[in-house]
Order: structure tokens, then C-alpha cells, then sequence
């Protein structure tokens, strides 16, 4: 079964957790996820999650926010499972999957 580690700033955190827990009942994956110490996950840079990020080991696939767009191939390249970006909304994340 997929594991995704989604990643988040602390104001979209509980609608992530909502919105995940439905969906991975919904798609049938398991998750994890970071809330990096950030209140706004729009601010965060690419080097900035490099140095606050930690993927557990069983996660097979990482979903960043969508804001980060051409920046996230400096991420893929510091982490050894596929790293992609999501929609920039939240709302959007049941279409995305």
C-alpha cells in the first residue's frame, strides 16, 4: 500500500489532516504528515523545508505544497523518494488525487 507524507505550515494543518484522512479511506493509501514551523505554508522556500523536513522511512512518495512550483526539483534531489507538488489550493487536493 502507498504511504504519501504530505507537508504543511500550522494554519492549513487541520483542514489537511480532515481532508487526507478522507481521502486515504477514499484512494486507499496510508499518510504521515509534517507540520514544519512555519504559519504560512506559501512562505516556505525550498532551502528552508530541506533543513526542516524529516521523511519517515515507510513513506514512498512526498506531497509539498503547491506554491513551490520550478523549486521543488532542489528538494527531489536532497530526498530519495518521488517529491511532487500539489495544488495550490487545499480544496483542491480530492481532485489532485
Amino acid at each position: 500500500m502507498e504511504h504519501i507524507h504530505f507537508v504543511t505550515g500550522r494554519l492549513a494543518e487541520a483542514a489537511l489532516r480532515s481532508t487526507v484522512a478522507s481521502l486515504s479511506e477514499h484512494c486507499g493509501f496510508r499518510y504521515t504528515i509534517s507540520v514544519l514551523p512555519i504559519s504560512v505554508a506559501a512562505l516556505m522556500s525550498p532551502k528552508w523545508i530541506i533543513r526542516h523536513l524529516e521523511v519517515p522511512t515507510e513513506a514512498n512518495r512526498v506531497v509539498l505544497p503547491g506554491y513551490l512550483g520550478s523549486g521543488v526539483q532542489e528538494i527531489r534531489d536532497q530526498v530519495n523518494i518521488p517529491v511532487e507538488c500539489g495544488p495550490k489550493d487545499l480544496r483542491d487536493l480530492p481532485e489532485y488525487f
